[in-house]
């Protein structure tokens, strides 16, 4: 490669690290092709952007966004999975790694933390961001229904003890 492309190439890398909530990183090494076009296609339906760059390139990108961590992950051929949602990549990998037996797992930088490749099968087991948000929810709300339910109750018995002292009175 010139140095100009190289130059162009890390710069693009430099952009999609700044751009995305996540970076995973793979070895799709033994992949045939029906294989790799399958994943790519899963990456696009999830808004994952899937390169396959060379290694010292992908260093010099990620060390001029701070990522460095990364660094002892990048040998061998490479492929680098950048996404917005931070468990769609480990979700499309894990099925991949599960159907194919590739592409192995290597790393992933997500939400400023390392993670290896268990973390990442972890990470593909969590549900999706809205259902986790629902969750998070409704653990608020629970406690705020139960109050509500309390101070409903006391006002019933209320009632009906000023009711029961209006029959006393009328009687």
């Amino acid at each position: 490669m010139a140095t100009a492309e190289k130059e162009q190439a890390v710069a693009a890398l430099e952009e999609l690290v700044a751009q995305s909530s996540s970076i995973y990183l793979a070895d799709f090494q033994g992949m045939n092709v029906e294989q790799a076009t399958k994943m790519r296609r899963k990456f696009r339906e999830a808004n994952v952007t899937y390169v396959v760059a060379k290694n010292t390139l992908a260093k010099r990108a990620l060390r001029a966004r701070g990522v460095e961590a990364l660094d002892p992950y990048l040998e061998g051929p490479t492929g680098f999975a950048f996404g917005e949602d931070e468990v769609a990549a480990a979700k499309i990998l894990s099925d991949c790694a599960k159907e194919f037996q590739r592409p192995a797992l290597k790393a992933a930088w997500v939400g400023g933390h390392l993670y290896d490749a268990e973390g990442i099968k972890t990470l593909a087991l969590l549900p999706p961001r809205e259902v986790l948000l629902g969750q998070f929810i409704g653990a608020l709300r629970s406690p705020m229904q139960g109050f509500v339910g309390v101070l409903s109750g006391s006002l019933r018995q209320m009632v009906g003890v000023i009711d029961a002292i209006g029959k006393k009175k009328q009687g």
